[in-house]
């Protein structure tokens, strides 16, 4: 039976109507608008004025918060490469002063590699420690800085290094020195190598998966429509007969053996 008209249009009603929009926030811009022009009309009482003037204080701060925040992301991003390519540089330059102060014979060249040491260390709390709001001022310029460059540079040099002096970031630093953050987990293996030597036999065994485990573990697992098609498999006639077939013959082969032990047990 064809659908009639009516069941055509209700059908056609119930596909033109659009899903529920989830109402969208308005924008911090928005709110602090909306509350301006608030604020703006007359006739609103010392209570709600305070409290939307508050609210209008808070919102602003947060503007401020979200705008200087997505400068900062802007110019890290931008100046991210030359940053990462003088810090490798710097790190280069700390294995080679390391090395040749392991490597000093006498007091006065030690004296100098550690001056060098600690010169290379002082330029990466540079890096480490640089504002990620302002442009990046390159520690091996193409050209030479100007005078404010230069004065900048030395200014924020030794904010970094009273910095570390304050807050003594070591972990930190030292994985931004020499980038050795895998002598951990290689160190925390090898600790678990040998704790599993040192058990006990007994504690392995143990641990060992009995036979009905692995029987289990290697059996695949039914989906639930192998499961389901199981339950509604019809039950074939020919089945039937072949399974009585072979019940009857386990029978007849029992009772033949029961009468050749009779016979032997006679004999």
């Amino acid at each position: 039976m064809a659908p009639t008209a009516g069941t055509r249009l209700r059908f056609k009603a119930a596909k033109s109507r659009k899903p529920h929009a989830i109402k969208k926030l308005p924008s911090l811009k928005n709110r602090i608008r909306a509350l301006e022009r608030f604020l703006q009309r007359g006739g609103i009482d010392d209570a709600t004025r305070a409290a939307k003037q508050q609210e209008l204080q808070q919102l602003r701060s947060e503007h401020e918060k979200k705008a200087t925040t997505e400068q900062e992301k802007s110019i890290a991003e931008k100046y991210k490469k030359f940053r990462f390519v003088e810090r490798v540089k710097l790190m280069r330059k700390l294995k080679q002063a390391k090395s040749a102060l392991d490597q000093a014979s006498s007091k006065a060249e030690k004296k100098q590699c550690e001056r060098d040491f600690e010169r290379q260390r002082q330029e990466l709390m540079y890096v480490f420690y640089f504002p990620k709001g302002e442009p990046y001022i390159s520690l091996f310029p193409s050209s030479p800085h100007d005078d404010a460059k230069l004065q900048r540079q030395s200014e924020l040099r030794a904010a970094a290094i009273a910095r570390f002096e304050k807050e003594q970031p070591l972990d930190a630093f030292h994985h931004f020195c020499y980038n050795d953050g895998k002598a951990t987990t290689t160190r925390s293996l090898a600790s678990v190598s040998a704790s599993a030597v040192g058990a006990s036999a007994a504690e392995l065994l143990l641990k060992k998966p009995s036979k009905e485990e692995q029987k289990k573990k290697s059996k695949k697992p039914q989906s639930k429509k192998d499961k389901r098609a199981k339950k509604t498999a019809p039950v074939v006639l020919a089945d039937q007969d072949d399974a009585a077939a072979a019940s009857a013959a386990g029978s007849d082969r029992e009772q033949r053996d029961d009468e050749d032990e009779r016979d032997d047990f006679f004999l």
